[in-house]
This record gives C-alpha cells, structure tokens and sequence, in this order.
C-alpha cells in the first residue's frame, strides 16, 4: 500500500541529533549516515549552522550555482532515504545510494535570503546542529511521476526490519 491524502501510512519516529563540523560536505555526510544506519525513511525537523560553500539548484533550473563566502542557514529541510539510488536532483553519482530530496535557504551578511534545492558541495563554517526524524515504519522510494515527470517520493509501509 502506498501512502496518499486518502490512505495515509502511521509511523512512530525517533529522532536523531548529529553536528556536523568545519569543513564537512553537508549533503552527501547525511546521505552516507542514512545508508550506514540503514534508515528507509527520514525527515530533518531542525537545523542551525552556518556555511562557506553552498551549491544551489534554483527552482526550474538544471545548472547548480555555487557560492562561497559566510552564510547562515535559514532553513534546511527534506526527506533522506537509503533505499532509492542517488538522483541528479542532489547531485550524486548515478551509481550513489541514498535518496534524498533537501532544499535549503541562506543568508549572506547583508540579510538577504536565497534557497532552492541544496547541492552537493555545501560545507559547513562553524557548526551545522541538526535533529532527524527516523520513521521506522515508513519506507521511502524516488519513482517515476507521469504528471511531473521526474522521479519523486513514494511512501510505503515498511516490512519487517530490524532494530535500529
């Protein structure tokens, strides 16, 4: 069964705190601790740290814009899986494992804002706190989607696994 507004799926979570430290890649870090800890469904439900690289997709734009400078993360939210293949949409490899789909917003030292789809490529200034929201009993997986025609998140019940 999949899960829509209709048929909705339940899960309980736990949560996760991790910080991430100077100079680390941001994406692909979260990536690789889901497909460790073998994590089929989470979700980033806090973030607070700051950047000196950000790669950025821009809504409806194929090319990844980066930036560097000092940058305070405004938002940094999405879903993280280990169970679809990597995706253009981040930036990994076609061989990578680990979905994900993250958008984030920053801003720079004059207060102004941007975001859009966070890259590879993003690394951590001073610290990046973060808390994930690991649902057990969710699975996600990137499909194709005929009405938008990219590969997007589909939520299933999860069978049985083992405890995390």
């Amino acid at each position: 069964m999949i899960s829509t507004i209709a048929t909705p799926i339940h899960s309980r979570g736990r949560h996760v705190a991790l910080r991430l430290k100077p100079g680390e890649e941001v994406l692909g870090t979260l990536q690789d601790f889901v497909v460790r800890h073998d994590i089929a469904a989470c979700t980033i439900v806090s973030s607070v740290g700051s950047l000196t690289h950000a790669a950025i997709r821009y809504a409806n734009r194929d090319e990844t814009t980066h930036l560097e400078g000092h940058f305070e993360i405004c938002s940094l939210i999405g879903t993280l899986e280990c169970a679809a293949p990597g995706e253009a949409l981040n930036g990994a490899e076609a061989t990578a494992k680990g979905g994900a789909h993250v958008h984030l917003s920053i801003s720079d030292g004059e207060g102004r804002v941007i975001g859009g789809h966070m890259m590879r490529g993003c690394r951590v200034y001073t610290t990046l706190e973060i808390v994930l929201l690991v649902m057990d009993e969710l699975t996600f997986t990137r499909e194709p989607c005929d009405a938008s025609g990219y590969s997007e998140l589909v939520i299933r019940a999860a069978t049985a696994r083992h405890d995390q």
